[in-house]
């Protein structure tokens, strides 16, 4: 019997990872919501696993990932992109129930996830990056952090959320005026 490795997305992403797998010789057992069901994923899948009735919500669902991959046997778990891919609790999830998560730890993604910690790790190495501020103080304080650094290095800035990710949470500023 071969090794059975779940995806757990959906999609293109979905399609490349289960091609992937198979080209490895283990099977690839895909997951998908009720609007999902005549997908393409789940047809060229060897297994295919009904999540609940969605839609979007049940490829969230950390419990149930891992009850489909216990339920088929699955030595590992494959997030592709995007859904859980960045959930440090996932990564730790899978750990608890002893399957492999193909990705990097929960540590490295809580780690990432937060950009004042990761520019803190990419300067410990001397990776080169774009200039950037640490975390802002809140109020006029932290409004005020932002005028230097605009002062020092011009305009338009980028101000991002420190967990945000995929696009949320930025705000491009054209002028002092606009912080």
């Amino acid at each position: 019997m071969k090794a059975k490795i779940l995806i757990a997305n959906r999609g293109e992403i979905a399609i490349r990872l289960i091609r992937a797998v198979q080209e490895m010789g283990y099977e690839a057992v895909a997951v998908y919501e009720a609007p999902d069901e005549m997908s393409r994923h789940i047809r060229i899948a060897d297994e295919a696993i009904l999540l609940g009735p969605g839609p979007r919500c049940d490829y969230l669902d950390i419990d149930k990932i891992i009850r489909a991959a216990r339920h088929s046997g699955c030595c590992a778990i494959h997030p592709g992109y995007g859904f859980l891919s960045e959930n440090p609790f996932f990564a730790k999830a899978c750990e608890a129930a002893e399957i492999v998560f193909i990705g990097p730890t929960a540590e490295i993604i809580a780690n990432l996830g937060n950009k004042v910690v990761a520019r803190r790790i990419m300067a410990e190495a001397g990776i080169p990056m774009v200039p950037g501020s640490e975390n802002l103080k809140q109020g006029r304080e932290g409004v005020a952090e932002a005028v230097a650094f605009g002062v020092s290095y011009g305009y338009p800035l980028m101000l991002k959320a420190t967990s945000g990710g995929g696009g949320r949470g930025i705000r491009r500023i054209e002028s002092e005026k606009q912080l």
